[in-house]
């Protein structure tokens, strides 16, 4: 509400050109500020006259641009909002907090902020379900400390099951607990430390066993989180069905993957994939 001395406000009526939002926007911005300062930089008054706010610039975009602008202006004023409740609830329950990290977490993945290492992070904090899986190994067996297929078939017929449903992110270098534990022992036992070779030899066998057309649907890296390497499978949901070694059909339970065959395989295809 105005004080009583009203001979301190103006009212500026605004044309068809701009929208009233924008212009309060542009104003209380950084550069609007500036604009502002100019105009009473030699006024020792310190009081912007009528004449003076006739010479204010404002940078004005068509119509379209300066609605977008506001309702961006919107959700980043809703965004800080909830980093500030977030603030107050961390001082007010700092036993949450792991909580409160996967909130912040979304928002630095959603605006691009957020390393591959966090990112790993805070997957692992969220635990294993249908569409997220960690293997300890990709294909050395802890037991017998030798390669085994069986291993290395667990992993794959999980990237087929993440195919055949909504997608998925595998973590190879995680065990069940979960704990980061990399994969340096089978690097160094079967592929001489060279990252390169590792990632060629898991090329090879999406290739040989799953199929090089399903390639666009998948990506994968070797990411160095707290000194350890793991294995970063990230797939999307395929277009058409996935095999492993073209006959073994994988779709994701909750959090597993199953085999399914004969009548369920027909009916899951024909719901899942249309064409």
């Amino acid at each position: 509400m105005l004080n009583k001395n009203h001979h301190h406000y103006y009212q500026v009526v605004l044309d068809d050109r701009c929208i009233n939002q924008y212009v309060a926007q542009f104003l209380s911005s950084t550069i609007g500020q500036h604009a502002l300062a100019v105009l009473v930089e030699s006024n020792l008054s310190q009081m912007i006259t009528r004449a003076e706010l006739n010479e204010c610039i404002i940078a004005l975009p068509p119509l379209e641009q300066q609605k977008g602008n506001v309702e961006t202006h919107k959700k980043l004023s809703t965004l800080r909002e909830s980093i500030e409740k977030i603030n107050q609830d961390l001082s007010l329950n700092p036993t949450s907090a792991t909580e409160f990290e996967a909130q912040l977490d979304s928002m630095l993945q959603a605006v691009g902020k957020l390393s591959q290492a966090d990112q790993i992070r805070s997957i692992i904090r969220q635990g294993e379900s249908k569409t997220v899986e960690f293997k300890e190994t990709y294909n050395l067996c802890l037991r017998k400390e030798t390669k085994e297929d069986y291993v290395e078939t667990s992993a794959l017929k999980t990237i087929v099951a993440f195919f055949n449903s909504e997608g998925g992110t595998l973590l190879i270098g995680v065990s069940d607990a979960p704990k980061i534990v990399g994969i340096e022992r089978e690097l160094k036992q079967f592929h001489k430390e060279n990252d390169d070779k590792f990632l060629l030899h898991l090329k090879n066998k999406l290739k040989s066993r799953i199929g090089e057309e399903f390639y666009p649907f998948i990506n994968y890296d070797l990411i160095t989180v707290d000194g350890c390497k793991i294995v970063y499978v990230r797939c999307k949901q395929s277009d058409s069905p996935c095999f492993l070694d073209k006959n073994a059909f994988y779709v994701r339970t909750n959090p597993a993957s199953d085999k399914i065959e004969g009548q369920k395989l027909i009916e899951y295809v024909k719901n899942r994939f249309e064409h």
